[in-house]
């Protein structure tokens, strides 16, 4: 309606184009520099007498895509090159009332997405010269308002729509007298409107995309694709594939079947795409740092599990890696007792004493077989123990009796064992009980409450805290579940789910079993 089509052009005789899409008015800078005063109108003319036809009723003929004729010149039949007048046409009438805004007529809507279509988002020079009446920022501040950040985008919101009950208001001078303000300083007016042009093309803020590297994870936001695409060769088969009407029943069953078969490895693509963007994945730096807290047993762990990640929710997921870390922790614990009792060991104190001299012959033993065979790696094993503050052994014939006796030492006090679980991983160590004789807050605490906090190494306070917000909650109606409770505190999970165990065992909070029961 009433603005430039988008059919090709085409040559006159002498080899020039017969018409542009559109005659335009000059730039906004022009405008301004060269005649200020004159109004900048939507200018739409007749292309027989070249009569301004902007506010009047036009006529728009339907085969030629940028024929617009005046009444006068239509009711006498012209025919400019190359339309007839056997040609289907519309009439446009005036649409200078408001639509959406009152500063904002239909006729200038309707230019505004017709100059969209043509020069694409984001060329708005292009787009303002082409509404003819707006500059460039209002074009972008209004389409982004309107269209954008709409409530139905992509589409406008229809309820408020004004209509021609209603005068098109013209803006204000304000604008104007931004413009000549910012004459002495025009590169801040463009560095602003460059960086909410920029703003208004980022994706809205998706929490799912928030630290994602594309150099690294491959995906792009605005494409919503992976470079490459997981099973990027699922198109190669359907490449010459064609239905023609020679194709024999079997052969269209066989094509409909390699049809169904791209379907669901597409299915699968999306499935696998969708899980990498709902579990966080792209986040690089919060999986780095998730990794690095981990030990070297549990990043195991997780490599063997993690498998299993996409039959189960991610709470589920913690829970069931969680369980199998605290294995771990436990089997560890029970080798380390074990190997105590085979060294006669029965005290916990004894046991640290143990460990202690333990790793003090490991580490003699790796600096003396450095001092022994330097050309592997001894001069960086010399290096760190020294700066533990051990003493240089002396070289030469000393040097294999003392390994050897060491290495006796060792074998004969920790037997086979005791070098083997100091190999190449060792376990991680048990923490020692926590003292809570001089703790504040240990004079409120039962002894069921001191042994849990002994044994889970949480302070009175905290455990007081996490009580009496967990006992408000039950009192205020709230039936808490272990998976809930997990997550309500800044503490390990673990230590949350034991302190809530406790408080079901006394009756102290409501049992949620008993509430759905």
């Amino acid at each position: 309606m009433g603005g430039p089509g988008s059919g090709p052009q085409g040559f006159g005789a002498g080899g020039f184009h017969l018409k542009p899409k559109r005659k335009r008015m000059a730039t906004e800078n022009a405008i301004t520099k060269v005649n200020p005063s004159e109004p900048k109108r939507a200018m739409f003319h007749c292309h027989y007498c070249s009569k301004d036809i902007s506010a009047v009723v036009r006529i728009k003929c339907a085969v030629c895509a940028d024929c617009t004729l005046c009444v006068e010149c239509f009711s006498v039949g012209v025919e400019p090159h190359p339309h007839e007048a056997s040609h289907a046409y519309h009439v446009i009438d005036d649409l200078s009332f408001p639509l959406f805004t009152m500063d904002w007529g239909a006729d200038e809507e309707i230019l505004l997405l017709e100059a969209i279509e043509i020069y694409g988002l984001g060329n708005w020079t292009e787009v303002a010269e082409h509404v003819g009446t707006k500059t460039k920022l209002q074009c972008h501040q209004h389409y982004f308002d309107c269209y954008v950040n709409s409530e139905t985008t992509p589409l406008p919101d229809m309820s408020k729509i004004l209509g021609p009950k209603y005068t098109k208001e013209e803006p204000n001078e304000e604008p104007k007298a931004k413009k000549v303000k910012a004459e002495d300083g025009e590169g801040d007016d463009d560095a602003a409107e460059r960086a909410d042009t920029l703003a208004s093309f980022a994706r809205p803020g998706d929490e799912r995309h928030w630290g994602n590297m594309p150099e690294l994870t491959g995906y792009n936001v605005k494409r919503n694709e992976f470079d490459p695409e997981y099973d990027i060769e699922a198109e190669l088969p359907l490449a010459e594939m064609e239905f023609r009407d020679t194709d024999t029943e079997l052969d269209r069953k066989l094509k409909i079947r390699m049809l169904e078969i791209y379907n669901k490895r597409l299915e699968e693509r999306i499935r696998r795409k969708e899980f990498i963007i709902d579990r966080g994945l792209l986040n690089v730096k919060r999986q780095q740092a998730l990794e690095r807290k981990r030990t070297p047993q549990e990043r195991d762990i997780h490599g063997a599990v993690r498998v299993f990640a996409r039959f189960l929710d991610p709470n589920e997921y913690e829970i069931m890696l969680e369980g199998f870390m605290a294995e771990s922790r436990i089997r560890n614990r029970i080798a380390e007792l074990k190997e105590y009792r085979r060294n006669g060991i029965h005290t916990l104190s004894e046991g640290e004493v143990y460990d202690a001299e333990k790793r003090h012959r490991m580490a003699e033993i790796a600096r003396i077989k450095a001092i022994e065979y330097p050309g592997r790696g001894g001069s960086r094993a010399n290096r760190y123990l020294g700066r533990d503050g051990f003493v240089q052994a002396p070289v030469g014939d000393a040097a294999p009796k003392e390994l050897q006796k060491l290495t006796g030492i060792a074998a004969g006090g920790g037997g086979s064992g005791a070098l083997t679980s100091l190999g190449g991983t060792a376990r991680k160590k048990a923490p020692l009980p926590l003292d809570l004789t001089h703790l504040p807050g240990v004079e409120l605490l039962s002894k069921r409450e001191k042994e849990l906090c002994v044994a889970n190494r949480l302070l009175p306070v905290h455990y007081l805290s996490i009580k009496e917000a967990l006992m408000r909650a039950s009192a205020n109606g709230q039936v808490l579940k272990r998976s809930e409770v997990r997550h309500m505190f800044k503490v390990e999970p673990i230590k949350a789910v034991r302190v809530f165990e406790l408080l079901l065992q006394h009756g102290w909070v409501k049992d949620p079993n008993e509430t759905e029961g």
